[in-house]
């Protein structure tokens, strides 16, 4: 069975509450309307027997209209529930035509409830003041049709009160869910190819009001995590299509020395060929080698690798990457500027393959002769560690020198185009950041992080 709307809802709880406290209502009036009529018999009776007492006639022919009539009543009342007298202390009074003896008192109410002419049938009792007591069948019927009246009345006025609640609160819910309506319609327009839509935020400040910014809020989260998606997944993408790319161009190279060498295997006067053939092959192999475990250390960094840190001396370290530099390109003059006694908290082998791709970069782009400088400098609650040497960048570069397989002008091939991403990676990882600054005539290049000085 299909589910009823809110509306629909809403409109039976309200009318439930409402049927139920007119219902209430009603069970209270009847009570209290038959507590009055029964209130205004007693008083009636009372009256009537008072004057029949204190006329002290046995008939109505006592010249007095008003206690004639009393009478009349009384012997009509006594007639219409078969009754043979009113009883005086225990005696016939006001006897009817057709009874001249005493009664039980019992036999005044059996009579009366055997009577088809009234709905119910009693004895009131009053004392005359001289210790007896008189009696007087009366007959209620009147008093019951009253109260069936009122109930009557109060139904249909209730009734009426009950559908025209219905209709106003349903007015009401469909004026006040509209907003609901609308921000239904709104967010069924959004999907995942546009997220930029919001719900409509109008005042006063209730709950809509609050579900609507809350739903806004949320959106703005959901749109930006599918555009970080959206652009990590382009990114995998042209990464893994760059990484195609350059293991391509070594695997080729490796495959055409290959097959050279396998054609000049068996000729003695090719020694020379084979020889460069085979330093070729190294060459190229290490080189998808080195493309393969920078992609590998990238694919950790970017997982979220768990570093296992501890303090470090920093000049100490700089001076031992500084030594394989030197090995690397004796034809440069490399230079370290670090002051003693400063440690960090890092990764050695992490922080050593950073500084280790700084100074790779900066050698491949420095002339012969030229001057690599290895900087640290503590700079508050960070650490600077830069690389320096004479190149000169186009400034629309700068901010993408980082990214993989970013290729500047002038770039030696031979390298894997990831190592500036590392450095960045690995700067990340320490909870730092990456820099490049073009100075007049040097490019500094360096990594920030969180700095731990000895105490």
């Amino acid at each position: 069975m299909r589910p009823l709307s809110l509306r629909a809802r809403l409109t039976a709880l309200v009318l439930g509450l409402l049927l139920t406290a007119l219902l209430l209502i009603g069970v209270t009036l009847r009570v209290r309307v038959g507590q009055f009529v029964a209130a205004q018999a007693d008083s009636s009776t009372y009256g009537q027997l008072s004057l029949i007492v204190q006329s002290g006639q046995n008939s109505g022919s006592t010249g007095d209209t008003y206690t004639y009539q009393v009478y009349q009543s009384l012997i009509q009342a006594a007639q219409a529930a078969q009754t043979w007298g009113v009883l005086v202390a225990g005696r016939t009074a006001y006897p009817t035509d057709n009874s001249s003896r005493t009664l039980p008192p019992t036999a005044v109410l059996d009579a009366a409830r055997r009577s088809g002419r009234a709905e119910w049938q009693d004895v009131r009792l009053l004392s005359d003041g001289r210790g007896n007591l008189l009696g007087l069948a009366v007959e209620r019927a009147s008093g019951a049709e009253l109260t069936l009246s009122v109930i009557r009345n109060y139904a249909l006025i209730a009734l009426g009160a009950l559908l025209l609640a219905g209709a106003a609160v349903l007015w009401l819910l469909r004026l006040g869910l509209r907003p609901l309506r609308s921000m239904a319609l709104q967010a069924a327009r959004v999907g995942a190819a546009d997220l930029s839509e919001r719900m409509p935020v109008k005042p006063p400040q209730d709950e809509l009001h609050l579900l609507a910014v809350s739903l806004n809020r949320m959106l703005a989260r959901l749109e930006d995590t599918f555009s970080r998606l959206r652009d990590e997944e382009a990114r995998t993408r042209a990464f893994a299509a760059d990484a195609s790319h350059e293991l391509r161009t070594p695997l080729s190279a490796i495959q055409g020395s290959l097959e050279v060498l396998e054609r000049v295997s068996d000729d003695p006067a090719a020694h020379e060929t084979r020889a460069r053939l085979m330093a070729n092959l190294r060459r190229e192999s290490r080189r998808a080698g080195r493309l393969v475990d920078d992609l590998l250390t990238l694919t950790r960094l970017d997982a979220g690798e768990a570093l296992h840190t501890a303090p470090l001396d920093v000049r100490a370290l700089l001076a031992g990457v500084l030594d394989s530099a030197r090995d690397l390109a004796p034809h440069l003059l490399f230079v370290l500027d670090a002051p003693p006694a400063l440690m960090l908290v890092a990764n050695r082998e992490r922080l050593e393959g950073a500084v280790w791709n700084l100074l790779r970069n900066a050698a491949a782009h420095t002339p012969s002769g030229g001057t690599v400088t290895l900087r640290a400098v503590p700079d508050g609650s960070v650490l600077n560690l830069s690389v320096l040497n004479p190149a000169q960048l186009p400034p629309e570069f700068l901010p993408r020198m980082f990214d993989r397989f970013a290729r500047g002008p002038g770039a030696v091939a031979g390298g894997s185009g990831l190592g500036l991403a590392i450095v960045r990676a690995v700067a990340q990882a320490h909870g730092g950041e990456v820099f490049a600054v073009q100075h007049t005539e040097l490019l500094e290049v360096g990594l920030r992080l969180p700095l731990k000085i000895a105490g």
